[in-house]
């Protein structure tokens, strides 16, 4: 019994030394298996990156290329630009600065468009400068582009609606009470605090006032704040023939006639005007 104990122990080791060998020769052959696998795998990745970078090669190559059309091309627009600019009488530096102006331009009128119209009346001469360089600009060469010519008429739509918005005056109101006449109303503080104004009541109001030495309790008077854009307020020393060579006016001392003509409601003796009177100026 006891040699086929020893037999069976034998028989189990060497099953377990077969069994080991087995599993390790196995294992071997997998590992080389895998090893092959990846050898092939990154031969063909190598293969890959060589091919990619032979590409990239080609595309860097297309790209300087392709670098050397567009400066060649971009030479002949700036060429073709300068010829422009020299057919208007400016350079690239006088086209930057002829945009800045009219951006400049534009500012400002989107400043003078965020106020009240009230406030906007009272910056009536920096909306008559705005005209003004509007004008100016036009007559610039570079005006011609089609860049900028879009640009001033857009300039110019901005400058309408700004003038639509611009009321022709500004006024308080005054109601007449007894006891009153126009020279005790000029005099209050609270409408010229000077006597001397009666008569700029007087024309401002000629449409309700028959006789500026009859008035009556209870009408209402517009009390000017300002001067309208087709007025002109008198002044000590103003004569027709004065009043008309004014570049705001006529410009022209000649016209002082068609003056006199507009105003004859006020005026009875055309050498005669007095100060504070609103007289209307006609369009040229």
């Amino acid at each position: 019994m006891k040699i086929e104990g020893k037999r069976v122990q034998i028989f189990l080791v060497a099953m377990i030394l077969l069994l080991a060998f087995s599993a390790a020769g196995y294992c071997q052959e997998e590992r080389k298996i895998k090893m092959d696998e990846y050898k092939i795998q990154l031969t063909e990745a190598q293969k890959r990156e060589a091919d990619a970078n032979t590409r990239l090669q080609e595309l860097e190559a297309q790209i300087e290329s392709l670098k050397k059309q567009i400066d060649e091309v971009q030479n002949k627009i700036d060429a073709t630009w300068d010829e422009i600019y020299s057919m208007l009488d400016s350079d690239k530096a006088g086209y930057e600065a002829y945009k800045s102006n009219l951006e400049s331009i534009g500012n400002q009128i989107n400043s003078l468009a965020a106020l009240s119209p009230e406030d906007l009346f009272r910056k009536k001469d920096e909306v008559g400068e705005v005209e003004k360089r509007i004008e100016e600009a036009k007559k610039n060469k570079l005006s011609l582009l089609t860049e900028m010519e879009n640009k001033i008429a857009d300039l110019e739509g901005q400058l309408s609606a700004l003038k639509a918005k611009m009321p022709a005056n500004i006024f308080d109101q005054y109601v007449v009470v007894k006891g009153d006449y126009l020279w005790k109303i000029a005099k209050k503080d609270e409408i010229y605090g000077c006597p001397y104004q009666w008569i700029r009541i007087y024309c401002v109001n000629k449409d309700q006032i028959k006789d500026p030495d009859l008035i009556f309790p209870g009408q209402i008077f517009n009390i000017a704040r300002g001067v309208g854009e087709n007025e002109y307020l008198v002044s000590k020393g103003d004569f027709l023939y004065k009043i008309a060579g004014m570049a705001k006016v006529f410009n022209d001392p000649s016209m002082w006639t068609k003056l006199y003509e507009a105003n004859k409601d006020i005026i009875s003796d055309p050498d005669l005007i007095y100060p504070y009177q609103v007289l209307s100026v006609p369009k040229k």
